[in-house]
């Protein structure tokens, strides 16, 4: 199951907001980096495939019938070792057969060993919010992950005044303060 988060990033990808887009380089580069780097490449290598890459998840993002089946980082390093795969059968820098290809699979640890403490806080959260309701948590991302007005949440959200936008706020995080409570 992918998280609520991953969805957040994916609109923010798909809208062109270059704080995404940072933050996936942030996040992802270091990891295509060093498997570039142990399968016959170079930093240059590793900057050129990443960019690549970042290129096809953003085309593969915008298709119509697109459904995210993984982490996004998953699917982003799936992205750059097939690419990277590809280049070096096409270049034969290497023959690789299927055992050397499957250790190549083998060769990312997608857990780091220690994460840090956004990341703990990060996936709480993530297990919090897929325990409430989906109407809530299209309000707790709208209100405090896009941070949508309260206006205009009133408007897509169909209510009819303020009051009853703050008593539907309110509860929804009663909700996630109960889902965190449990777990």
């Amino acid at each position: 199951m992918n998280c609520i988060c991953d969805d957040s990033l994916i609109e923010s990808l798909r809208a062109g907001e270059t704080s995404a887009y940072e933050w996936i380089y942030k996040k992802q580069y270091p990891a295509i980096a060093r498997f570039v780097q142990r399968n016959h490449g170079n930093e240059g290598d590793a900057e050129d495939l990443f960019q690549e890459s970042v290129l096809v998840l953003y085309q593969k993002i915008n298709a119509p019938d697109f459904r995210l089946t993984s982490t996004l980082k998953t699917f982003l390093f799936a992205i750059a070792k097939n690419i990277w795969l590809k280049k070096l059968r096409d270049e034969k820098l290497v023959t690789i057969s299927d055992d050397q290809l499957l250790s190549l699979q083998d060769s990312y640890d997608f857990t780091s060993p220690e994460p840090s403490p956004e990341e703990v806080q990060h996936e709480r959260l993530n297990a919090w919010m897929a325990r409430i309701t989906g109407h809530c948590q299209r309000v707790i991302q709208s209100i405090y992950f896009s941070h949508e007005p309260m206006d205009h949440l009133m408007v897509t959200m169909g209510w009819k005044n303020r009051h009853t936008a703050v008593n539907q706020k309110y509860k929804c995080i009663q909700q996630l303060r109960r889902a965190s409570e449990n777990g």
